[in-house]
């Protein structure tokens, strides 16, 4: 074999070394990117399943706080393997449109390999929610220009004491047709920009919502309202749980009014004299499948807090901090109601929250049951 063959063999095994060098470096940047990657993907979904888990023992406990780093014990998510799971959870302000709001501050860090991730949620300090069926302090899709009469209604956001919040509000009244104040009702509200409108009469037509198209549907039932499948409220009433009750005879309820108080009456049968007593509060139901239950001179020794859902009212006679939804669309249309000027509806997220609040078991997470003004990664 000649010298030019020797360099030609000798050049070709270097090349050949050469390359799978690189090839084996190739390989190994390619296996630690692929390791990265899944350790990057593990550790923020540990982050954030840890960060629901957090949540979900605050829904449990309100007054939980964790003020300075705690670990979360690793048998929560034994099947994941090695990992470090550590949060805190702490009370703080944050900003909301254009003013403050307290809330709670989970921080949580999830380490996965060689892999970090942070997740951190700006949770609600009054749990429970408020349905997205409720726009305004009144709700309907039905007309309302009767059954309101001479009312003070205010969407405005308010404390579960009456107090006017600067954000959080909603429509005075909101219903699927035109709307005239015919018993010269005094509106205020929160209009579609976020713009407070003073309670007055003539009112603000920005406080107003009408013709609003309901094209997904409005309820039809009491569950509907709140999202819940058919029959939770009336599980929850029969149950029993937090002084909830469930009659089809209002003659039948004990007071306070608690929790859940769900009225079915028969078709045909009106609760004339609907007297709600002292101290009331939680979410009433008067309602029966036809959407014909008719709830008539409402009236209690002190103010109701929370939501009422009933198919049809009038004669109200009582102060309401929540909201109203009625669910027939159709609402007094010949009688008048009048005399009612110093009664008030004020719109109230604490109530209502509240309210929904107590319609949750322990152990069942934190949807539905912590307000969530923030989740960042």
């Amino acid at each position: 074999m000649g010298r030019a063959s020797l360099i030609m063999i000798l050049g070709a095994s270097i090349t050949v070394g050469v390359m799978n060098i690189q090839l084996n470096r190739a390989s190994e940047q390619a296996t630690e990117n692929l390791v990265r990657y899944f350790d990057g993907a593990l550790s923020r979904s540990l982050a954030n399943e840890a960060a629901s888990y957090v949540l979900g023992m605050y829904a449990d406990s309100a007054t939980l706080r964790v003020n300075y780093p705690a670990e979360l014990p690793s048998s929560i998510f034994s099947e994941v393997g090695d990992h470090t799971l550590t949060y805190s959870l702490y009370d703080t302000t944050i900003t909301v449109g254009e003013g403050d709001v307290d809330v709670v501050k989970l921080v949580l860090q999830a380490e996965y390999g060689k892999s970090t991730h942070d997740v951190v949620v700006y949770a609600g300090k009054t749990l429970g929610f408020v349905p997205d069926a409720l726009r305004g302090a009144i709700t309907t899709n039905g007309v309302l220009d009767k059954a309101v009469g001479d009312l003070q209604i205010d969407g405005r956001n308010h404390t579960e004491s009456g107090s006017l919040e600067d954000v959080g509000g909603v429509y005075g009244i909101s219903t699927g047709f035109p709307f005239k104040n015919v018993g010269n009702a005094s509106i205020g509200g929160t209009g579609s920009d976020g713009t407070n409108y003073s309670v007055g009469s003539p009112h603000n037509p920005a406080c107003i919502e009408q013709n609003y198209n309901w094209s997904a549907g409005f309820p039809n039932d009491p569950d509907g309202v709140f999202g819940f499948p058919g029959g939770s409220l009336k599980e929850v009433a029969l149950s029993g749980r937090g002084g909830s009750q469930y009659v089809t005879d209002p003659k039948d309820l004990t007071f306070p009014l608690r929790g859940v108080t769900y009225v079915e009456l028969p078709e045909g049968v009106s609760w004339k004299f609907a007297w709600l007593g002292e101290n009331p509060s939680g979410i009433i139901v008067v309602h029966n499948a036809s959407n014909t239950a008719r709830m008539e001179n409402i009236a209690s020794k002190t103010p109701f807090k929370g939501m009422i859902v009933a198919d049809y009212m009038f004669h109200i006679h009582l102060d309401v901090i929540g909201g109203i939804v009625l669910l027939s669309n159709k609402q007094e249309k010949i009688k008048t109601c009048k005399d009612n000027h110093d009664k008030k509806i004020l719109f109230s997220r604490e109530a209502i929250q509240r309210a929904t609040y107590m319609t949750s078991e322990k152990g069942t997470g934190w949807r539905n049951r912590v307000p969530i003004f923030g989740w960042k990664e």
